[in-house]
């Protein structure tokens, strides 16, 4: 979704969804450190799936729309970026972090075993390389754009086949194990 973003608005577009995503990074982390991940039941996981699933489907089809917006675009005159909705890059990054069912699933897994080792230490290190690597990912697309910006519709259209089948496969992951 960041690499859509920035395709579609913006550096700053794309960071801010990548900012968002690390905002429910620190918030899985609080309940990590404070022992409420063990709480997360089965049920609660497949509904994650089901849902995180879904957001990504609907995503991935807004993405194919504004994609296909902007190859016309493209074959008119000079690419230009499209305001791709009007919701807040950063609320977007936030809720696909909420939803996801492998970022929660890594901190239930693998940050409680970072967190009881480390403790609230691991913090500063761990978001600081997140956020570095939130400002790399974006600069890269967005150099590539900038450069290359005749590819702006692939890269939309190959985050949107992305999107599809991360959310095809989060969806079916949170059927076959549904409980509810």
């Amino acid at each position: 979704m960041a690499a859509e973003q920035v395709v579609l608005r913006s550096w700053l577009s794309g960071w801010l969804v990548l900012l968002g995503a690390t905002c429910a990074d620190a918030i899985f982390f609080a309940l990590t450190f404070y022992g409420i991940t063990m709480f997360v039941s089965p049920a609660l996981r497949s509904l994650l799936f089901v849902a995180g699933g879904a957001l990504m489907l609907y995503l991935a089809f807004s993405t194919a729309r504004n994609a296909r917006r902007l190859r016309t675009a493209a074959t008119l005159s000079r690419p230009r970026r499209w305001d791709s909705s009007r919701r807040s890059p950063f609320i977007l990054g936030l809720i696909i972090g909420l939803t996801n069912p492998f970022q929660l699933g890594w901190w239930v897994a693998i940050g409680a075993v970072m967190v009881a080792e480390y403790g609230s230490s691991i913090a500063v290190g761990f978001f600081s390389g997140i956020l570095l690597w939130t400002v790399i990912f974006s600069a890269i697309v967005h150099a590539g754009v900038a450069r290359y910006e005749r590819l702006a519709p692939m890269i939309a259209f190959a985050s949107a086949a992305i999107m599809a089948g991360f959310g095809l496969w989060f969806v079916a992951l949170g059927l076959s194990t549904s409980i509810i």
